[in-house]
């Protein structure tokens, strides 16, 4: 059995997936707001920019955009996600007992409960939050990087914060399974899924599985050794991780947690033709088509069909009047700001330019019809 060690093929077009894979690296604080003014909700590249704060020494503001981050994770039901920020915001500014119980509190009040890893952070009490955080460890792995060998000690269950992990059943696994007419395959797993064969936590154990990166991967684990002391304490963490686990998962290779189950997304791009008149500094008019790569009710990133060696005006700051063609629908005249503008990080051959458009009001036609099409190939 092979499997590819490719990034999969959601947000293949997309900027904000550039930023958060890395291939697109943005080092500017300024330049990054004008990427947050077209998205200003979501939450992995609020996460993204708090962490370009905290690398630059701006504590201050870091611990701010934590917070941001903090909030939209929550209101996006994304748990563990908000869990991981709120530890890089208390490592910046210490929290008093009421901004813990606060947090505790949005947890319980909003979090999601979509998932049984979302069901089981929002669920647990504050004593038993506060004793997980303290013990959680981060950890980034790059594509193609093991991260658990089958057949070795079970050392740490793991939380997947953010990107694709392939799970790949042991060699003897595989064999017994085509042995009763069974064919494997890698199972691969994402944001809030679990791994690590920790249980019981009072035996040596073997994770019966190879886990390796297929994306840009970051996780959280615990020692097996830290959960078993907090367990021994709060034994009520034990009860409800044992409810995700299964006894007994031998039968054709199963997983032993439950996985969150997710839908492949595909995207598909739009064309847009875009029309920038003269300004103060620039007296021409300018021109241009390119594909949309990214495209929210706020504004939308163009990828320009440019050659590597064409020079671009500087746009950022000039109004653009556009025209975005669906499959089944165009959109005419819209109206913008361009105020965003780089190149994909790369090779020449692979230089891209890019520029990011945040929409003036838009009439209720037009922001139906682009909600719609979100919807329709975002999910």
């Amino acid at each position: 059995m092979k499997i590819a060690i490719n990034a999969p093929d959601e947000h293949q077009f997309s900027v904000m997936q550039r930023i958060l894979d890395g291939r697109l690296a943005i080092e500017s604080p300024d330049e990054f707001a004008e990427i947050l003014e077209i998205y200003p909700d979501d939450p992995f590249l609020h996460r993204r920019y708090a962490d370009l704060l905290n690398r630059l020494g701006r504590a201050r503001e870091a611990a701010q955009s934590y917070q941001r981050t903090v909030d939209l994770f929550i209101d996006h039901g994304m748990n563990l996600q908000a869990i991981v920020a709120k530890i890089l915001q208390w490592r910046l500014t210490k929290p008093n007992h009421q901004q813990g119980r606060t947090f505790h509190g949005q947890l319980q009040a909003t979090g999601g409960r979509h998932t049984p890893l979302q069901r089981f952070w929002a669920g647990l009490d504050y004593p038993e939050l506060v004793a997980l955080m303290q013990r959680l460890v981060r950890k980034r792995f790059a594509p193609g990087r093991r991260i658990v060998q089958a057949d070795q000690p079970a050392d740490a269950l793991f939380f997947v914060v953010d990107g694709t992990v392939a799970e790949m059943p042991s060699p003897e696994c595989q064999s017994e399974a085509r042995r009763t007419g069974v064919e494997v395959e890698p199972t691969l797993l994402g944001t809030n899924d679990i791994f690590g064969e920790v249980f019981p936590l009072d035996q040596p154990t073997e994770n019966a599985n190879e886990i390796l990166a297929v994306s840009q991967v970051e996780l959280v684990k615990i020692p097996k050794t830290a959960l078993t002391a907090i367990c021994a304490v709060h034994q009520r963490v034990q009860t409800l991780l044992e409810a995700l686990y299964k006894a007994d998962p031998s039968a054709h290779c199963e997983r032993s947690w439950q996985t969150v189950r997710r839908a492949t997304r595909c995207r598909l791009p739009a064309r847009v033709d875009i029309a920038s008149p003269p300004n103060r500094a620039d007296t021409r008019s300018w021109y241009h088509d390119g594909m949309a790569v990214d495209i929210s009710i706020g504004g939308i990133c163009v990828q320009l069909n440019t050659t590597d060696d064409e020079a671009l005006p500087d746009l950022k700051g000039r109004l653009a009047k556009l025209n975005l063609e669906f499959p089944d629908a165009l959109l005419s005249n819209l109206s913008g700001k361009i105020v965003w503008q780089g190149r994909k990080a790369g090779g020449t051959a692979s230089s891209a330019a890019l520029i990011g458009i945040r929409f003036d009001t838009l009439n209720i036609a037009d922001r139906d019809r682009i909600a719609e099409y979100i919807k329709n190939n975002l999910e």
